[in-house]
């Protein structure tokens, strides 16, 4: 069987994220950023323990995967936020951030940063949702553009790309 050496590549990549996330989070204290360091260590604990992909997606959505999963680290705070807007960032985060995480659990050895066939998931929050993770992404994400607007182009992006990861997804695995 060939060594799956992307896995160790994903997990130090995923790390190296948290690490800026960590950062981020110390520069800006938006409670986004300090979820974004959860997710980042908890995904390169389970790239470590992946299974190996049947299928993988081709250079071009590995690359979009690659982006999107990058892109949450810049976002921008702002100094001049509105209390209640900078509330509703931070509970969008947390709900975002609980489906993402809800998602990963579920996922488990499946998780990975671009699109593969590992073990197709249709328990937990994927019998409702068929990408929770994107739709959790989202919900966080643009929570952002609250306090910010220049965040919104941003946003515009990660969902582009959310999108292109999905479709891909659908491609290999078959429609959710």
């Amino acid at each position: 069987m060939k060594q799956d050496i992307g896995k160790y590549s994903g997990a130090l990549l995923m790390f190296g994220f948290g690490v800026l996330a960590l950062y981020r989070w110390h520069q800006t204290q938006l409670l986004f950023f300090l979820l974004l360091v959860l997710r980042d260590f908890v995904a390169a604990y389970f790239f470590l323990k992946r299974r190996p992909a049947e299928i993988k997606s081709g250079r071009l959505p590995t690359i979009a995967s690659y982006i999107s999963s990058a892109l949450p680290l810049c976002y921008l705070g702002s100094d001049n936020v509105l209390p209640l807007f900078l509330l509703i960032s931070t509970i969008m985060a947390v709900i975002g951030f609980l489906l993402v995480a809800l998602a990963t659990i579920e996922l488990g050895t499946s998780l990975g940063i671009s699109p593969a066939k590992r073990q197709l998931v249709k328990s937990g929050v994927y019998k409702i949702i068929a990408h929770p993770m994107y739709v959790g992404y989202a919900i966080a994400e643009s929570g952002l553009t609250l306090i910010n607007p220049i965040n919104a182009g941003i946003l515009i992006l990660s969902l582009l790309l959310y999108w292109v990861r999905a479709k891909q997804e659908n491609k290999i695995l078959g429609p959710c």
